[in-house]
């Protein structure tokens, strides 16, 4: 019950979430949206914004995607993570690559999921 008087306190229930990509290249920014989306399914209580490598990020937590490969046929990548305050941390580089087709959105997506779910972040 409430006494009289006395307005319910709104809390911003999304703390949101910083997402960059690097290397900064135009092929890595297209990519950066499937990644995104990954993440947004995953935490549908946050809110996932891009932002620019150089943006600061100390008031937020942050990911970053490193594509370390990209072909036609395969990519290698990480994330980078950090919570406020803290330091980054680094996960495992992962790989996928095809041989009788050229990557597709769904297989990157696909991808990006595994890479995701393999991240502490993601828990």
């Amino acid at each position: 019950m409430m006494g009289a008087g006395l307005a319910p306190v709104q809390v911003n229930a999304d703390p949101g979430l910083a997402l960059s990509c690097l290397p900064q290249t135009a092929e890595v920014a297209d990519l950066c949206g499937l990644l995104q989306e990954v993440i947004a399914t995953s935490l549908p209580d946050r809110k996932v914004e891009l932002v620019g490598a150089e943006t600061p990020l100390d008031m937020t937590t942050a990911v970053r995607l490193h594509v370390e490969r990209l072909k036609k046929n395969g990519i290698a990548a990480h994330l980078e993570w950090r919570h406020p305050g803290e330091d980054w941390k680094t996960g495992e580089t992962r790989a996928l690559s095809v041989m009788d087709r050229d990557l597709n959105a769904r297989m990157i997506s696909g991808f990006f999921q595994s890479l995701w779910d393999a991240s502490p972040i993601a828990r």
